[in-house]
């Protein structure tokens, strides 16, 4: 009988960021992020790492890890930071999350788009709900910038994070310099703002 290889999960909590605390889980050979966990009106994002990944532990950083710990300061400081997918792990989603997420991987900082738009992008424009759904599961936020998808009338829709989501969504994307008022976008940004390009990989973690 075949034995599973079991992961070996770790944890590094970044607090104090302009969306309250962040924890990303991850795993080693290879380097890969599991998830980036949000806090949560109820709990913050080490509670819900101890609930959802009990065996998770803390370790030193390794050098990948604090490669993009930097890139998530630059881009809390409103600079410009450059993520990649390569460090994601990618093979827990379904093939359907893939498209979705990466399709919302090349979205332009600054712009936002629709769940409509973001269906038409990946060929399937009758799955807009199949597209929220997928956005909703994201474990990837900011690096994969979910918060840059809204409602078609520009209301910002759901988010995970504190205050249900919305105050974290509205800081994301001020951020990014999109203006909300209440629960709507305000910015000039097109709705639709599917880069043509990916962002920029990271290549070299020394």
């Amino acid at each position: 009988m075949e034995t599973e290889n079991k992961i070996n999960l770790y944890k590094k909590i970044i607090t104090n960021t302009p969306i309250d605390e962040i924890t990303i889980i991850w795993s080693d050979n290879p380097f890969k992020i599991e998830e980036i966990i949000l806090s949560n009106p109820q709990k913050t994002s080490n509670e819900i790492a101890n609930d959802k990944y009990p065996n998770a532990k803390l370790k030193k950083v390794p050098k990948k890890l604090k490669r993009i710990i930097k890139e998530l300061n630059k881009y809390f400081n409103e600079k410009d930071a450059h993520f990649s997918l390569d460090y994601l792990n990618l093979d827990k989603l379904t093939d359907f999350q893939r498209k979705v997420l990466i399709a919302e991987f090349n979205t332009k900082k600054g712009t936002v788009n629709s769940y409509g738009q973001l269906a038409k992008s990946i060929n399937n424009p009758k799955a807009y709900r199949a597209v929220g759904s997928a956005l909703s599961k994201n474990p990837f936020p900011i690096i994969i910038p979910c918060h840059r998808t809204v409602k078609s009338d520009r209301t910002i829709g759901g988010f995970g994070g504190i205050k249900s989501g919305l105050e974290s969504k509205k800081t994301l994307l001020e951020l990014e310099g999109i203006m909300v008022e209440g629960r709507k976008v305000l910015s000039n940004s097109p709705v639709v703002g599917l880069n043509k390009s990916k962002q920029k990989k990271i290549t070299s973690y020394s």
